[in-house]
């Protein structure tokens, strides 16, 4: 299928070719010596191998940014933390596998949807000072949410952002810090045991 199409693109640039060729008023001498002709011929043989040099190259090119788009979609889909891209007003403009299970939604449901709608009220207001301040002071910020996902219990998740080079979006890492805080909790707890408490 794909060499076909290949050849029946080179058909069709020849015609164009041949059509834009035909266009032109002809600069072509017609009294040639033998010795001229043969060093036409030469020169258009030259540039005819130079031609599918650079094709060549052009294939290669081509088959090693398919190879690097693959991958870059397998890191970011897969990644074992969630990304998501937000505009200034937190609207999910991209977002990877890890990042739409955690808010329990197929990704094509999430795109155009806050962010803010999956944050706890207590936090929002954190969620929203972390957007604003990535925005206005371009340097990357760090807040950590809870996320309230339908079928699911709330995840404290901590968010590093960052805005792109445009300036217009934020990348925005979610990473599962639920367990910590757990286990954060449960020390606390036993030290209001166990240590001696001073007034």
């Amino acid at each position: 299928m794909k060499n076909s199409n290949l050849l029946n693109n080179v058909g069709k640039l020849r015609k164009r070719a041949e059509k834009l060729l035909n266009e032109k008023p002809s600069k072509t001498i017609l009294k040639l010596s033998e010795a001229e002709m043969l060093k036409l011929i030469y020169e258009l043989e030259v540039h005819q191998v130079e031609l599918e040099l650079q094709n060549e190259e052009l294939k290669k090119a081509h088959t090693a940014a398919a190879i690097y788009a693959e991958r870059y979609h397998e890191l970011y889909d897969f990644a074992p933390i969630g990304y998501v891209t937000l505009s200034k007003e937190g609207s999910i403009t991209e977002i990877n596998l890890c990042a739409s299970q955690m808010l329990d939604r197929e990704r094509s449901l999430l795109i155009n949807s806050r962010l803010g709608f999956f944050i706890s009220d207590d936090t929002k207001p954190v969620f929203n000072f972390f957007l604003l301040k990535t925005f206005s002071e371009g340097i990357q910020q760090t807040c950590e949410v809870t996320l309230h996902a339908e079928n699911k219990l709330a995840m404290n998740v901590r968010l590093t952002g960052i805005i792109d080079k445009n300036e217009e979006h934020c990348l925005v890492t979610l990473l599962d810090i639920t367990d910590q805080k757990r286990a954060e909790d449960e020390l606390k707890r036993w030290a209001n045991l166990f240590l001696p408490k001073v007034n």
